[in-house]
């Protein structure tokens, strides 16, 4: 076990890296020049990899490639290795490893990084993970079945997260401990109650009745002679429950100890029926219970002691109140396909002023109880989920079963599925936003789905008293309904950082991740199912009011949260949150791949894919993709020729040449071609995406961008076809309906270049001053092109198994 549970926390370690740094690259076929790695790669078995380039210490990592994810969740085959670049001895190397590489390259960056934390949570969590699957085989669990009850959903995310690179680490816990309290192994338990002096007691509840005068009663009810009797003795006292272990915790704090002391506290043991612990650990449920409890508990889970604020309490208690008025029935109203389950009670407990946060207790409506515990519903990070131990993963089960049960082809059910699953979500919550004002961390963990009869999405339902958000621009409208409202609870934040937490939470977190997984099962193709994603928020644009749709279908890059450097940075996101210490990063908008050009960036196969004959020059102009068997000691003489050493600096060892163009071709921002005249190579350019390439960085990008980088071979001027190979390139691209303008940044020395593009209707923007040269940004549209050279309008790159000569 493992092993198993090493190459699941890997998993999820590499692919935060891919999300948190870009020194990676996709590394695809056997190389020919570099015979170490066509040693190592033969004897694997693996010719797909990804590659983190950590040249700058002395070491590349290779990591064999299962699948590769346009919404960024990769899956890997094992084991990992290093390659020593000076002496190319290539090695297997753990996650522990992989950290250490990680945290030097990333001292550049952040020279606080001190790897030492994050390895010993490292593992943690992987010792963690190992006894989880070990009782996940002995007792023959299963995680993946069609239909589950709620509290099934929450005990069987067993592998955790895929993008948090510490997915099950639980400081704090003993193994004894481990097994009782993680919602992985089911554990069941009592829960530790006190009686406090009122003094010491705050509490708000939304409800009629106070939580802790129903606690006295059930006290009264299930306790025991002894706790009865204290409890009788004490009529106006306040009856506390609290997390078993947080309670061994708070009984050694000096504070406690002293109120004990002082006769204002008694610990009454653990008493009542058993509760067991939800995906989140701290929160605990009954089947039979009203209330679901999130306790305060100090065990440091992933990164952070997950511990109950004042102002998370009053948050979650100001939701319910606002969700009673008409307001929140407007909401259930307009939008019935999300359900909020408030939290409109706490509990806390105060030592001469000061809170002692390990009592502080929010209380959450259980709507999952008697005949309702039964219901399919569960969290999306269950559904998103891998297979555990080879089992299937439960989307994949989910969708063939719902296919059987609509005798529908499994393929056809999985988009409609899907687009079923965006209609309860997209529309409605951006219609909250707007009307309502309401936004919230809508992440997997937060989220729960309902399944109809069929097992398609019918409700959703928004689960987590801290992470309700209001926007600032209706602060004025809700104070009319409830005049101060908020004021405790820091509820209200702008609107820029709000939508940040929606593009986040919901679009990043939530909806990719349910991408991930139906891709990732074999169900449908990502990039159309985030075409359908994009579809669905576009619908929305018109009636949006606040900017959040237009950002998320404009945006070239989202912000989203970096979970291994807030690790290796020792950043506790928790324990400070008015100010949020983690750290944030730019990320590329995965919605952008709906105008990614598969026929531009990722042409299948080698062959002609564009011919077109100038009659001027009587010259045939053809374009393949590059072929490396074929073309690569090509282009590596054409890039040591006098004229291409100062502007196309490419004049570098063939090994090195090989490994730019396995790892070009291979990834999904630029393409490389061969241009022929009369059928001999003459040129070679390539077209990138802009808003994923360097230049993106230098101006407002649009993800329908593209651009091109064009080098003529011959020095000979009658064999350059100059015109007609640029018109070419230009037809080319432009026939692709997804490219909105053309981009291009030659270099301010190349004349030649300046010319060129002014030749075929470019237009100078600025100048740019990039890494490795100064350059002209320019721009250029159909139109200007067309107006250049009318013909091109007209032309059509017609080819068939013979290639056409069609003359213009």
């Amino acid at each position: 076990m493992r092993q198993q549970a090493e190459q699941v926390n890997f998993k999820s370690l590499i692919n935060c890296c891919c999300r948190e740094f870009s020194n990676w690259s996709r590394y695809e076929g056997i190389p020919k020049y570099d015979i170490a790695l066509a040693d190592y790669m033969q004897s694997s078995g693996y010719t797909s990899f990804l590659r983190f380039d950590f040249t700058s210490i002395g070491i590349e990592v290779f990591i064999p490639l299962a699948y590769y994810s346009d919404s960024g969740v990769h899956s890997f085959f094992f084991p990992v290795v290093e390659r020593n670049c000076e002496s190319d001895v290539i090695t297997t190397i753990s996650p522990k490893r992989f950290i250490e590489l990680i945290a030097e390259y990333a001292k550049g960056g952040y020279p606080d990084i001190d790897p030492e934390i994050t390895l010993g949570r490292l593992e943690n969590s992987i010792s963690n993970l190992r006894g989880y699957l070990f009782d996940f085989q002995e007792n023959k669990r299963t995680a993946n079945q069609p239909e589950q009850s709620f509290i099934e959903a929450e005990q069987c995310l067993v592998l955790g997260h895929s993008v948090h690179p510490l997915p099950k680490s639980r400081e704090g816990f003993t193994e004894r401990e481990l097994a009782l309290y993680s919602p992985e192994t089911g554990g069941q338990f009592q829960l530790h109650y006190f009686l406090i002096h009122p003094d010491n007691v705050t509490e708000k509840s939304s409800e009629k009745e106070l939580t802790t005068v129903q606690l006295r009663r059930d006290i009264l009810t299930h306790g025991n002679d002894a706790v009865k009797s204290i409890v009788q003795q004490y009529p106006d006292w306040t009856v506390i429950p609290v997390h078993p272990w947080e309670a061994n915790y708070l009984l050694n704090l000096a504070e406690v100890k002293e109120m004990q002391s002082a006769g204002i506290l008694h610990s009454l043991g653990q008493s009542g029926p058993l509760f067991t612990a939800t995906s989140s650990v701290r929160t605990v449920y009954n089947a039979e219970s009203e209330w679901m409890y999130k306790f305060s508990l100090h065990v440091k889970i992933t990164n952070s002691f997950r511990v109950n604020y004042p102002h998370e309490l009053h948050r979650g208690y100001d939701a319910s109140v606002l969700l009673k008025t008409a307001w929140g029935d407007g909401i259930r109203k307009d939008f019935p396909e999300i359900n909020f389950i408030t939290d409109p009670a706490f509990i806390m407990v105060t030592y001469k002023g000061q809170v002692i946060d390990g009592f502080s207790t929010s209380l959450r409506q259980n709507p999952f109880r008697a005949e309702a515990a039964k219901k399919n519903v569960g969290m999306v990070a269950s559904l998103c989920q891998d297979g555990v131990l080879g089992q299937a993963p439960r989307m994949l089960n989910l969708i063939e079963e719902a296919a059987r049960r609509k005798n529908r082809p499994v393929e056809e059910v999985a988009l409609a599925w899907f687009s079923q699953y965006l209609k309860i979500t997209i529309k409605p919550l951006v219609g909250i936003f707007n009307k309502y004002g309401l936004g919230g961390e809508y992440h997997q963990q937060n989220m729960l789905v309902e399944f109809d009869q069929d097992l398609f999405p019918l409700k959703l339902h928004f689960r987590d008293n801290q992470g309700y958000f209001f926007r600032q621009g209706i602060v004025e409208e809700l104070y009319t309904i409830i005049p101060d409202f908020g004021i405790d609870s820091r509820s209200f934040i702008g609107e820029p950082r709000l939508i940040n937490f929606h593009s986040y939470y919901l679009l990043v977190n939530h909806l990719l991740g349910v991408v991930n997984a139906i891709g990732r099962s074999g169900l449908a193709d990502e990039q159309t199912l985030i075409s359908l994603l994009y579809d669905a928020y576009w619908a929305e644009e018109e009636a949006d009011t606040t900017g959040l749709v237009a950002h998320l279908l404009n945006s070239t890059r989202l912000t989203v949260k970096g979970n291994l450097l807030t690790n290796l940075n020792n950043m506790d996101e928790a324990s400070a949150p008015r100010t949020h210490p983690a750290i944030y990063i730019d990320f590329p908008n995965p919605l952008n791949k709906k105008v990614f050009s598969r026929e531009l960036i990722k042409p299948e196969g080698k062959e002609i894919v564009f011919s077109r004959y100038f009659a001027k020059e009587d010259v045939e102009i053809t374009i393949r993709p590059v072929d490396l068997d074929r073309d690569l000691e090509m282009l590596h003489e054409w890039f040591h020729r006098e004229h291409a050493l100062k502007i196309w600096k490419m004049n570098w060892p063939i090994r090195e040449l090989e490994t730019f163009y396995r790892t070009l071709l291979a990834g999904d921002v630029v393409n490389s071609y061969i241009g022929e005249a009369n059928g001999v190579p003459s040129f070679n350019f390539e077209v990138y995406w802009a808003c994923r390439d360097l230049v993106g960085n230098y101006y407002d990008a649009l993800p329908n961008d593209y651009g091109t980088h064009q080098f003529i071979a011959p020095v000979d001027p009658k064999l350059k076809y100059a015109s007609p190979s640029t018109q070419s390139i230009l037809d080319f691209v432009f026939a692709e309906p997804k490219v909105g303008k053309m981009v291009g940044e030659g270099s301010v020395d190349s004349m030649a270049s300046i010319m060129n593009k002014a030749h075929v209707g470019f237009k100078i923007e600025k100048v740019i001053e990039l890494p490795d040269k100064k350059a002209n940004l320019n721009f250029c549209y159909r139109e200007w092109y067309w107006a250049k050279f009318p013909a091109a309008k007209d032309f059509r790159n017609e080819l068939v198994s013979e290639l056409s000569t069609k003359k213009v």
